[in-house]
């Protein structure tokens, strides 16, 4: 735990360094980034980044999949799935892989989102062998009894109506997605319902393993205090003889709907006791450059506290207790969705004028060239922090980049890009994208 710690203050100390060079106009810090890329002969893709700044190494294996491949009526199978990973191996028992990792000092876990599942740790990097053995046991040898089955489902299951209870504004990030997406594979929750889940069989979980769980539909990101040639034969020895899956990974195609219904509306919680407001909008149809000239939007709009909804809310006129937002992918398309809390139903109402008008604003305004300074400046550091923060950041970064793109991403062509974007650039932007008539509300008041 103590390299674990060191290693927050060397991060800590990089990104500082990397934040003061972007606002100086400086030369960036050497990102010391040559990955090493290669494929096994099943298909698993291997990327290896070698850092030796501290004794650590990241290990994350990601699978192309995620709730889009959810069957109907079976909404949470992904998640499931995920869970069942930790629930023994033909070599390892139930959670005797987080033992593993933790009895040597190491840190882990997972995630699914809505088409990528990744499983990550990071340890001292002596110990690269251990984890390497662990994740290719359980992608080759997991065992999935019916035992097991029903309990890791009821857990869930207890798990998501605890977290109703006490996070009930949860349930409306879920909701507007389903009015955003109104398509089962692009709209319905990551974690489903309890009906859903319990209508998931063994025979589901075991086919979804067999067939997304497999070499060809994985990357295997490492990154950290190794050397290149000893971590592919540690790969090799652990992988290669893994077979490849047989079927041929697709993904749900889509023709969204262009106008909402129920785009504005007010829900009654009995379990919510502060006003709250969630916001969503869905982006389509790009042109070339559009996604990133969008996390542009993003920054100006909502990260950070200097931000204009930030600033207005929060700040300037006091009408937010809270307020967040981001945005969030579906493949072909993002969601930009921001979430408030206020004082009352007058103060939302308020709330939702002030977004109105700095949507507007960028429509019929060009920023000022100190606003869009600012706005490239946060989206560097950001962007480049994920690729030097940490070895766990970059691991991360880099294996959803191969997912999503089929390739490593191209650093210097997208941070010249950035160097390109104009003010005119986020006013054609907003007017192509902040189109009224795709706006969805939900107010969301106590009774």
């Amino acid at each position: 735990m103590k390299l674990l710690k060191a290693g927050f203050f060397a991060r800590l100390i990089f990104s500082l360094l990397l934040l003061i060079s972007l606002l100086a106009g400086a030369q960036l810090p050497d990102l010391n980034l040559n990955p090493i890329s290669y494929k096994l002969r099943n298909g698993l893709q291997v990327i290896i980044v070698e850092d030796s700044s501290l004794p650590l190494v990241s290990v994350v294996l990601a699978y192309g999949t995620g709730s889009i491949h959810d069957p109907e009526n079976k909404e949470g199978l992904a998640y499931l799935m995920q869970n069942l990973m930790f629930q023994g191996s033909e070599n390892v028992g139930p959670l005797q892989h987080i033992n593993y990792i933790q009895n040597v000092g190491g840190e882990l876990n997972a995630a699914t989102t809505f088409d990528k599942t990744f499983f990550y740790q990071t340890v001292p990097s002596n110990q690269l062998g251990l984890v390497l053995w662990l994740e290719s046991d359980r992608m080759h040898f997991l065992e999935i009894t019916q035992q097991k089955l029903e309990r890791e489902k009821e857990n869930i299951i207890r798990n998501e109506n605890q977290r109703i209870l006490q996070e009930p504004f949860s349930r409306y990030f879920f909701l507007i997605d389903q009015i955003m997406y109104p398509d089962f594979s692009y709209g319905h929750p990551l974690i489903g319902s309890a009906n859903s889940i319990r209508n998931i069989s063994l025979e589901d979980v075991v086919n979804f393993y067999r067939k997304y769980y497999v070499p060809n539909n994985a990357v295997l990101c490492i990154s950290g205090d190794i050397k290149t040639q000893k971590a592919r034969e540690l790969v090799s020895r652990y992988f290669e003889s893994i077979p490849r899956g047989s079927e041929a990974i697709v993904f749900p195609s889509t023709a969204l709907h262009q106008v909402f219904s129920s785009r504005d509306q007010t829900v009654i919680d009995p379990l919510v006791s502060t006003p709250g407001l969630q916001f969503g909008i869905r982006l389509e149809n790009f042109q070339p450059g559009d996604q990133q000239l969008l996390r542009m939007l993003e920054q100006i709009l909502i990260a950070g506290k200097t931000s204009r909804l930030a600033n207005r809310l929060l700040r300037k006129e006091r009408v937010a207790l809270y307020f967040s937002g981001g945005l969030e992918e579906r493949r072909d398309f993002l969601s930009l969705k921001i979430f408030l809390l206020a004082n009352n139903q007058a103060m939302v109402d308020r709330c939702k004028k002030i977004m109105l008008d700095e949507f507007n604003r960028l429509k019929t305004e060009m920023i000022t060239d100190r606003e869009l300074e600012r706005a490239r400046n946060n989206y560097k550091f950001n962007y480049l922090n994920q690729l030097t923060g940490s070895n766990l950041s970059r691991a991360m970064a880099l294996a959803d980049s191969y997912l999503k793109d089929g390739k490593l991403p191209a650093i210097n062509d997208h941070l010249s890009f950035l160097e390109k974007v104009t003010s005119y650039s986020i006013l054609s932007l907003a007017r192509r994208h902040l189109l009224e008539e795709k706006y969805c509300f939900i107010t969301i008041l106590p009774r």
